[in-house]
């Protein structure tokens, strides 16, 4: 790497980091202010390289991606206590339907005695100072003590890989920031660290939502700049309607339901609801004749259980996952067009039908009717009945802003989609308010208003190093 920029290291544990910053254009917009250092794992090394990514950044791989118990523990108390201290509705639901590991649960008996008796931000401050003091990685603080970044970018979290990062990093006096990767991840997924020197978030509500439920960080800490990998929903399909079914093998001559999925271990009925859906179409009574529908798989879903819907009897494609059944998560690795499949698909159905998805924010930016199941087919055993999880702390806005219409029944759904066929402009005005308060701004400008907002952090943490 020519040595006239500063280094910049970011890290990519994740295919989320390879979409979110790859494919959106904010590395290549980094390589013109810094050298780019790339951490990242065997695996995603292998696609990058192969997608050509790795022309203009170096990349270190990690081979030490075993996690010690003590740092997987420690997360386990440091996230009760960060869900405790935020009274996080999301936690309690997951504790009341779904079985936890023993230890978990052990662990989770213990800690709600102890945060009745002392102040769980407190104690949550305690934690994150003993992890930070006992939990070392010999292998993260070799590579920054080896390549001396000036500042560490952080584009995921709670992981034994980013957090190892974090803490040598911080050690060492590296500046970390930190991109929280979605708008549900704060209140479900993971635990926010005090430790990062600047946050960047998708908007204000996120913004607040920090704000609100951490001491560690001020206004100026918290920098909002809208949805990189939305930047594409600026543009529109390059292909007509027609061009765009033979894709995928749709009937030009039928209107398209859009049915975006999610993991099967979140909702594994998905497949008996498209069946129904499809039968109801076939017959014509309950729903028009003329459409068709397009399954889009959610990257983690079984995309198996759909099989047995495209034999030719009903009028059904499917878009799958780039990822093969039966891989880790941690091996997905999204296709360079992906989020402009998904545009398209959004761009040219006639209405949207998801289950508590991220896909609700895009659907209404382009305007889309919405339709969120919120029920399952049958009895469901150690997971979450689908209704909960419109309940869950980043959701639950969404579920009461009227925007889409909720449904808990095959009869609701059939008349949500009459409903929304014949009188698409329905809603509109509350899709719109969606899009003003989750968005930040139109699509087009993210990707380089996190390039602005990194170089203007370094840039005034070197200006501060030079006037000491």
């Amino acid at each position: 790497m020519a040595p006239d920029r500063p280094l910049l290291a970011m890290t990519a544990s994740t295919g989320w980091a390879v979409r979110n910053f790859f494919q959106t254009g904010v590395v290549a917009g980094l390589l013109r202010d810094f050298r780019v250092l790339v951490i990242t794992t065997p695996a995603i090394h292998a696609k990058l390289v192969e997608q050509g990514y790795t022309h203009e950044v170096e990349c270190i791989v990690r081979d030490d991606l075993a996690e010690p118990r003590s740092w997987r523990y420690m997360r386990q108390i440091r996230k009760k206590l960060y869900m405790d201290s935020r009274k996080s509705a999301t936690d309690a639901i997951w504790e009341r339907y779904v079985q936890r590991p023993f230890y978990q649960r052990v662990g989770g008996w213990f800690m709600a005695a102890i945060v009745r008796l002392f102040d769980v931000r407190r104690l949550l401050r305690v934690a994150e100072f003993l992890d930070f003091r006992f939990n070392r990685s010999a292998r993260a603080d070799a590579i920054l003590a080896l390549y001396q970044p000036e500042v560490v970018f952080a584009t995921h979290a709670s992981s034994y890989f980013e957090e190892s990062l974090l803490h040598e990093a911080t050690r060492r006096r590296i500046p970390v920031v930190f991109m929280v990767l979605s708008w549900d991840h704060l209140s479900s997924k993971v635990v926010m660290s005090g430790r990062y020197d600047r946050v960047i978030v998708w908007n204000r509500i996120t913004k607040a939502e920090i704000l609100r439920t951490s001491d560690a960080y001020d206004e100026t800490e918290v920098s909002v700049v809208g949805v990189p990998q939305f930047d594409c929903y600026a543009g529109r399909p390059t292909q007509t309607y027609a061009q765009w079914c033979a894709r995928h093998g749709l009937d030009p001559s039928r209107r398209t339901v859009l049915f975006s999925t999610m993991p099967q271990v979140r909702h594994d009925h998905q497949h008996e609801i498209i069946c129904q859906l499809l039968v109801a179409i076939r017959e014509g009574r309950e729903l028009p004749g003329d459409l068709q529908v397009l399954i889009k798989c959610h990257p983690f879903d079984n995309t198996d259980k759909y099989d047995p819907l495209l034999d030719g009897t009903f009028p059904v494609e499917i878009y799958r996952s780039t990822l093969p059944i039966g891989q880790p998560q941690d091996d997905w690795f999204p296709s360079a067009e992906e989020m402009a499949v998904a545009r398209d698909a959004l761009y040219f159905c006639s209405v949207n039908i998801n289950i508590f998805s991220t896909v609700t924010l895009e659907a209404a930016y382009l305007d889309k009717p919405i339709v969120h199941i919120a029920f399952d087919a049958g009895p469901v055993s150690n997971r979450i009945p689908c209704r909960e999880y419109y309940r869950f702390d980043h959701f639950r806005n969404i579920a009461e802003s009227g925007a889409s219409i909720l449904v808990e029944s095959y009869e609701e759904l059939f008349a949500a989609l009459r409903s929304s066929l014949q009188h698409p402009a329905q809603r509109a005005q509350q899709r719109k308010a969606l899009v003003d308060d989750y968005f930040h701004g139109a699509p087009g400008f993210a990707a380089q208003a996190v390039v602005d907002c990194i170089r203007e952090f370094h840039d005034s943490r070197a200006g501060g190093r030079t006037g000491d």
